[in-house]
C-alpha cells in the first residue's frame, strides 16, 4: 500500500513538472504594450514578462480598484498553453492621443473597462468588432 501511494505521488510529481506554462500569445503581448505606449500609459505590472500572469489570470476583479490600468487573460486555448487577453481597463489615468489601431490585434479582446473620458465620442467602428460590451463611465 505504502508503495503504491509513493508511486503515485511520484507520478504525479513528474506530470507537473512537465506542464507547459501558458504565456502570452506574441501578436497580443506585442499589441497589449503598443496600446500603452501610444496612451502614455505605464503598466504596474512588470512589462518584461509574460503580461498574462498573477491578477490577470487568477480571480482578481478586473474592476478591483487597486490594480489600475490591469488587464484578464483566458490560458485555456491550445491545451492551456496560450494566454489570450479578453479584458483591458484604463481607468482615469488621463490616456492622451488617439485609440491606438494595434486594439485590433487583441483579438480575444471583449471588455473594455472604464476608458473613462477617453471614449467618449469614439466611433464604434474605431474598435474591434469583437469587443462585445465595453463600459465606460
Amino acid at each position: 500500500m505504502a508503495l503504491s501511494v509513493l508511486l503515485l505521488l511520484l507520478a504525479a510529481v513528474a506530470q507537473a513538472q512537465k506542464a507547459p506554462t501558458a504565456t502570452t500569445d506574441r501578436i497580443e503581448a506585442e499589441a497589449l504594450k503598443a496600446v500603452f505606449e501610444k496612451l502614455d500609459q505605464k503598466a504596474e505590472w512588470n512589462t518584461t514578462g509574460d503580461p498574462c500572469s498573477g491578477a490577470a489570470t487568477d480571480s482578481t476583479d478586473i474592476n478591483d480598484s487597486s490594480i489600475n490600468p490591469a488587464i484578464k487573460c483566458d490560458c485555456s486555448d491550445q491545451n492551456n498553453t496560450v494566454c489570450h487577453i479578453t479584458g483591458l481597463k484604463i481607468y482615469d489615468k488621463d490616456a492622451t492621443g488617439q485609440i491606438p489601431g494595434e486594439l485590433r490585434n487583441l483579438t480575444h479582446l471583449t471588455h473594455l473597462y472604464e476608458l473613462s473620458d477617453f471614449l467618449r465620442g469614439v466611433a464604434v467602428l474605431q474598435l474591434p468588432r469583437h469587443c462585445s460590451n465595453i463600459e465606460h463611465g
